[in-house]
This record gives structure tokens, C-alpha cells and sequence, in this order.
């Protein structure tokens, strides 16, 4: 096997330490020069960066058709807000006393805002949803705060918590959030498992229908305020009729599903799942799908990492749903990566040649590629500063790139850089 969970998580903490302690320096153009196909695209973007800093910034949300503020979500528990006039001088929501950022991956991951034509339907105000790390439990928790619509802010005072999922360890939570085409919302959890002993511990987390870790969840939000947990289960999730299954789950088989975003054309789940020792993939999720971890990584059945065999023996035997993308690591392939990061499928207008295309970076190395519609192999855009933790829209569909640095950037043509173009 190609290393170890600990050689990994050393890797990832190097590139950190690395970027926290050097100023921003966003390259342009492919490590090591453009792959095949990708001599039209690579080479002709770059990162343009907000005049403002933020700490840890791990997720980005636009607050579309209604100002031109996006939302950055902060590892340590603010969500703040930016316009192209700077940063606004008070939160969107404070939630430091109660998240825990301290181990692992613990901390606030993101937070999705009901749509507008939900709060004027039940004559309530829309609520914010957050999802976070408990300080003082380290459970992964899912609440809920009322939004004033007059300050545009989340009122931290009134939280509700809707979900909360005990982690067997500091790792892997997911904590995904956001709102489908259908209304409904939609959450990312994490196996809650780095160590390699829970490979060879059954039932898995991941694929069991009884436990809520591993998996893409379903809720109905919008009564929820009147139901003793906070939501309810959609009638036409997957599992509703089957005995055993927790029917709040929407698909199985994620170790963790780290970032997903909604095509806004076709409603299409894009989904990014972090691999474990030699893959990163890229998935398109369905109802009652089954990804396959942790039977399989990227493309193929996985081997134990410390000791002869497959993790799951039967797995040559087994129907999993397959990527849409899957990657190698630096160990396989140089020009790969070590921790994928989702994004989206661009709508940027200033980018017309990536209409229709997915956009995804990875953490480690920072490269950024784009799967062209009806594309079968990603190209490279551009290799960018290490640390990307998300890939999102603006208000105005522009391409945003959050690195945990401190830096949220957009990305434009290389001719454009300079001009002044900002989110």
C-alpha cells in the first residue's frame, strides 16, 4: 500500500503549516505544464483576491437575488459577510463559544439559508441552518437559527438543534449543507473514522442504513419548527418502508463527503468524497445510491493498509454506483492530489468556454480542473496557492475560490487579472 492515514494527515498538516506562515502567492497556469486536451484552457486563468482576510475560510454561500453579499463561513465558529465594499463590521451569525475547532477537522463546516419563498408560505421568518462541532461533546450538530430580514443577520441567541450525531473521532465529519431543487435539505456527515481499525470492525458505518454517519441525508425543513425534532422525513426518501433504516437517509457509502453543490440547470448532486489511500472521487448522487466505501476507493476494491487482503473480500461480487471522476494520489500520479475539494458546476458568465462545466480542486497540492460537458477526462485550469477549501458561486454566478489561508479569491482570465474584477 502507498503509506499510511498518519503519512497522509502529515502531508496535509505540512501544506498547512507552510501556507499559514507565507503570504498568498496564487499561481498561474498547470504545475509542470498542460495534460493532454487541455491546451486551450491551461494557462489562461488566475486567482484575483478579495482586498479582505478572513480566518480559515471553509465555505462560501451567495445570498443570490438578494444584495451582492456572499457569506464566509470561518472554521472557529463566524460566519461573516463581504461585499464589494469590504467586510460588514458585524457577523452573520457567532457561533465561537460553541464550536470546537481544536482537533482534527472539527469545526464550522457550512451554513445554508432557506429560500425566500419558503418563509412567505408559512408566514415565518426563513431560518438559517448551520452545521458545526459541539464544544465541550464533539458531536457533529446540525441547527437551526431565525434570520432578521432587516439586518441580515442569524440570531445565534434563538438556536434549535435539529441533528446530532456523535463522531467516534475527531475526523471526518462532512457537514456539508444546502437546499435542492425539490426544497428540501440536503446534509453531508462523515464517517466520523480515521484510524484503520474500524476497516476490519462490521457492520461499517458507512453502508449501514441503521447509522446516520457515512451518508447524504434528506430532511423537510420547512414545517419543521412544529415537529418534536425539527423536520420532517420526506414520504419519498429511499428507506421510508425499510425496517431498520434510518429514513432521513438519502444515499450510503461516503467516508467523507466533504463538499456537494445542485447544478442549477439540471438539479444535479455533485458530490465530493475524500479518499483514503490512493483516490479521490468525484461522485453524482441519486436516491438509494451506495458509493461503495468502504469496499471500494475510486476505481477499484480496496486493499487492507496494514495487512494481506481486500477490506471487503466479496467486493468484486457487489454493484456499487462508479465516479464520475475519480483521481490518484502524488504516489500513483504526480499530477493527481491527496484530499479532493468539491465545487460547482460553473454559470460564470465571465467564463463562457467553462459554461456547463465542473469545477473541483484538491486541498494538498491546490490544482483546480474542470470536467467540460461531455467531457470524459478532467483538464487542469490552474495550479493555485494549497489549502483550497471551497469552490463556490457569487451573487452574480462568478467563480469564488476559498483558500484556509485567509484568502477568497475569483477566478478570472488571465487577459482580465489586474482590471479590478472582484466578487
Amino acid at each position: 500500500m502507498l503509506g499510511s492515514v498518519m503519512s497522509r494527515l502529515t502531508a496535509v498538516l505540512c501544506a498547512l503549516t507552510f501556507w499559514l506562515v507565507s503570504p498568498v502567492s496564487l499561481a498561474q497556469g498547470p504545475a509542470g505544464g498542460p495534460r493532454s486536451g487541455s491546451e486551450t484552457l491551461a494557462d489562461s486563468y488566475e486567482l484575483t483576491p478579495l482586498p479582505v482576510v478572513f480566518d480559515k475560510p471553509v465555505d462560501l454561500v451567495a445570498m443570490s437575488g438578494e444584495s451582492d453579499r456572499v457569506l464566509v463561513v470561518e472554521l472557529g465558529g463566524l460566519v461573516v459577510a463581504v461585499t464589494g465594499a469590504g467586510r460588514d463590521p458585524v457577523p452573520f451569525l457567532n457561533l465561537v463559544t460553541r464550536v470546537t475547532a481544536l482537533q482534527g477537522e472539527q469545526g464550522l463546516f457550512s451554513v445554508a439559508i432557506e429560500p425566500s419563498t419558503v418563509g412567505e408560505r408559512f408566514g415565518r421568518p426563513r431560518f438559517v441552518f448551520a452545521a458545526y462541532t459541539e464544544r465541550g461533546s464533539d458531536d457533529l450538530l446540525v441547527s437551526r437559527f431565525p434570520l432578521e430580514e432587516v439586518s441580515q443577520t442569524a440570531t445565534s441567541t434563538e438556536e434549535a438543534v435539529i441533528l446530532r450525531i456523535a463522531m467516534p473521532e475527531p475526523f471526518h465529519h462532512g457537514g456539508q449543507l444546502a437546499f435542492g431543487h425539490d426544497g428540501m435539505l440536503y446534509v453531508g456527515v462523515g464517517n466520523g473514522e480515521s484510524s484503520n481499525h474500524f476497516l476490519h470492525e462490521r457492520p461499517w458505518s458507512s453502508p449501514s442504513l441503521a447509522s446516520l454517519r457515512g451518508k447524504v441525508l434528506r430532511l423537510d425543513v420547512s414545517g419543521g419548527w412544529e415537529a418534536p425534532k425539527g423536520y420532517f422525513v420526506p414520504s419519498d426518501n429511499p428507506y421510508v418502508t425499510t425496517p431498520g433504516a434510518r429514513p432521513e437517509i438519502f444515499a450510503s457509502g461516503f467516508r467523507n463527503p466533504w463538499k456537494f453543490s445542485f447544478d442549477r440547470v439540471s438539479g444535479a448532486l455533485y458530490l465530493a468524497d475524500v479518499g483514503n489511500d490512493r483516490y479521490e472521487e468525484i461522485n453524482i448522487v441519486t436516491a438509494g445510491g451506495d458509493y461503495g466505501w468502504p469496499s471500494r476507493e475510486g476505481p477499484e476494491c480496496q486493499a487492507l493498509p496494514d495487512a494481506p487482503g481486500l477490506v471487503d473480500p466479496d467486493c468484486d461480487n457487489k454493484t456499487f454506483a462508479a465516479p464520475l471522476i475519480g483521481y490518484p494520489h502524488l504516489a500513483i500520479d504526480p499530477a493527481g492530489g491527496q484530499a479532493v475539494t468539491g465545487g460547482v458546476v460553473s454559470r460564470d458568465p465571465g467564463l463562457p468556454e467553462l459554461l456547463g462545466a465542473y469545477i473541483y480542486g484538491d486541498f494538498v497540492v491546490g490544482r483546480i480542473w474542470a470536467l467540460l460537458p461531455g467531457a470524459q477526462t478532467p483538464v487542469e485550469l490552474l495550479s493555485a496557492t494549497p489549502g483550497i477549501t471551497a469552490l463556490a458561486h457569487g451573487p452574480a454566478d462568478e467563480l469564488l475560490v476559498a483558500v484556509i489561508s485567509g484568502t477568497v479569491a475569483r477566478m478570472v482570465p488571465r487577459s482580465a487579472a489586474g482590471s479590478g474584477a472582484s466578487p
